[in-house]
Formats: structure tokens, sequence, C-alpha cells
């Protein structure tokens, strides 16, 4: 800064004239504006890598479950109707002939839980055994359980540590110490629909108990099955649509969904819209199940909320999910009419496995 005498004797400072301020100022407002919009950009691309991660994890979670209880199917040969509401070993809901509007559920006897560990040998004749645990997990009433899928009859917890059985172990029954004993039960797999609230939970419940979710942010659970009934003769059925005399995709029912293993088989859809009624029997002619979980993000200003939206409006785009005959997309059946305009905004991830069952007591 110059100071100079002006022609009548008084001091003058030059200094930044406004435009020379101005200029300073733009100039400042566009680097910050800069900065900001790197770090929003940045936190945006944080936040959408940190709910894909939470949804993959929902979504393996789930299959894991799901497949874990899928493969224990008909355990032991429990008879039809003595695990209730199960009529038989799996009972199959397909949502909708055709086109599914939504997921399905599944019904099965499976393995529930270990009730414990024999602490001495079970003699052929015994009505009770004796267990490693003073408090036995089995509930009450009496519960269905097997030992290690040999031997199945209803327990109720007696003593401390005590079984007490409905039948006697039969004369070519002995089991040593450390056989483990199971709980049986009817296990039921459902999703939540975009109407309830909270929307979007895998429920397990068992028996006539009520529904307990398990993992949230799950839209749609998809089933299809590969069949042994006719001729029964240890192969997986050929269904219409598919390659004859070839396992393909479209042998798992229903087929009408996209085939889309093109390395293997042809793509392509089959006509079998409508789960058999002979796949409903025990045992369970049912060999593989084709699992598809498809999970959904949860938008952080929901997370905690109760609601039917889980819309992102930030997120515009996803690809079409195709799960068997379920087509998931951003359009408004899958956005609740109660959460606006403009429909979209909502991140998907799904999983398919093939489930084999290992009962061998299966036909």
């Amino acid at each position: 800064m110059k100071v100079r005498m002006s022609p009548l004797g008084i001091k003058s400072e030059q200094g930044f004239t406004l435009i020379e301020l101005m200029v300073a100022v733009a100039a400042f407002s566009i680097v910050s504006l800069a900065a900001f919009a790197v770090l929003d950009s940045g936190q945006r691309n944080a936040l959408m890598n940190d709910q894909t991660v939470k949804v993959q994890q929902n979504v393996r979670l789930a299959m894991d479950l799901i497949a874990r209880d899928i493969r224990m199917t008909g355990y032991g040969n429990p008879a039809a109707g003595s695990l209730l509401p199960c009529a038989n070993h799996m009972n199959a809901t397909d949502n909708a002939v055709g086109a599914d509007g939504g997921p399905d559920s599944i019904s099965i006897m499976t393995l529930n839980q270990q009730v414990g560990i024999l602490s001495a040998p079970a003699l052929p004749g015994a009505l009770f055994v004796t267990l490693d645990v003073a408090t036995l997990v089995a509930p009450v009433p009496p519960r269905l359980v097997t030992f290690e899928g040999v031997f199945i009859t209803t327990g109720t917890p007696g003593a401390a540590g005590v079984l007490n059985l409905a039948a006697t172990l039969p004369p070519t029954a002995s089991f040593p110490q450390g056989t483990r004993v199971f709980d049986l039960a009817c296990v039921t797999y459902a999703v939540t629909p975009a109407g309830a609230t909270p929307p979007f939970q895998l429920t397990r419940q068992v028996g006539n108990q009520l529904p307990v979710p398990i993992v949230d942010g799950i839209e749609s659970l998809q089933l299809a099955y590969a069949l042994d009934i006719a001729p029964l003769d240890g192969a997986i059925d050929d269904q219409a649509g598919g390659v004859a005399g070839t396992f393909d995709c479209l042998d798992f029912v229903p087929n009408n969904g996209a085939c889309t293993d093109v390395v293997a088989h042809p793509a392509g859809t089959g006509t079998v819209t409508a789960i058999p009624a002979a796949m409903n029997q025990t045992p369970s002619p049912v060999r593989q199940v084709r699992v598809t979980v498809v999970g959904r993000a949860i938008p952080p200003a929901n997370m905690y909320l109760p609601n039917n939206c889980w819309r992102d409006t930030t997120f515009t785009g996803s690809a079409v999910i195709i799960a068997e005959d379920q087509v998931l997309t951003q359009a408004a059946a899958s956005v609740p009419a109660a959460c606006g305009l403009p429909q979209g905004g909502i991140r998907r991830r799904s999983l398919t496995r093939v489930v084999s069952l290992r009962e061998t007591t299966l036909n």
C-alpha cells in the first residue's frame, strides 16, 4: 500500500478497488464451491457403497438361513401332519399362477435347534433319556424330537436334564453317550410386502408361533423346484419347455420365468406356470430348490422409521431384476402410491443359489 500526499497536504491511501475485491470474492467462491462439490460427491459415493455393502450382507445372510433349513427338509422322515401347520415335508406357496406380483413363501419340516447331548447311553425300552443340560431348550408343550435322525418321538422336559419320551426306544435302537437330540419344527419363510409396517423383512415362523423378523431389507423371495415324481427313478423330471433328456434350468418349476443360462442351455421360458399338486407329499419328491433373494437398500433417512417407501430420491436408475417369474423395476408397482412421485430411487441386489436336499429318506 502506497501513501502519498494530496495537493491539500492530506495523506491519501491507495488500496483494492471494488472491482478487484469482487473478482477476488468470485474466485474464492468458485474454489469453495468446487471443494464442496468434491466433498459432497465423495460423501454420496461413500453412502452408496455403504448401502450396497449392507444390501449384499443382508441378501447373503437371508440366503444362508433359508438354504440351511431347506437343505434339512424331512430330516428323520417325520410323518405327514406331525408338525403343524405343515401338512407335508415341504409345502410351497407360489405367489401367483403366471407372472408373480410379490414374494413366494415356503413351509418345511426341518431341524429347529439342538435340545441337548446324551450324557448317558440310551438303551432299548427306555422311556426317558438324560441330557447334558440342566434346563432343556425344547419348549413346552411337548415337541417332536429326533436322535440324529434315526428315531423320532415326542419329548417332554422333566426333571433337571431329563427328557421324557412318549414312546419307548425300540429293541434295535441303542444310542451311545454323546448322541445329539434335535427339536423338529414346521418352519415358514415369508417376506413382508411393501404395504406392511415395516416393509421388506424376511420372517421365520416356527409352528403356530408369531413370525419373527430375521433380516431387514429383503424385498422378494422366489422359489423354483426340481422334482422326481413321474417316473420315480431317482432322476429329476423333464419339464415342458426344457431340453428333453437333459437337466437344464427349465426343469425347475414354475419355469415361466426367463432362463438365461445360455452357456449350457438354450435361453427361453417354459410353460409350467403352477406348482404341481403332487409336489406336496410325504416324503417330499423335491430334489433341489432354486432360491432367489432380492435385497433392497434402506436410505439413511428412513433407517429407523416405520415407513413404506424406502426410496432415495437422489438415486434415479437401476437395472431390471428378473427373479424367476417376478420382474422388479423402478415402476409404480415397486413403490407404494403413498410415497408420491417421482418413481424410482431403489437400489437392489439379488442372489440365486441351488440347494440340494440331503435327507436320505426322501423318495
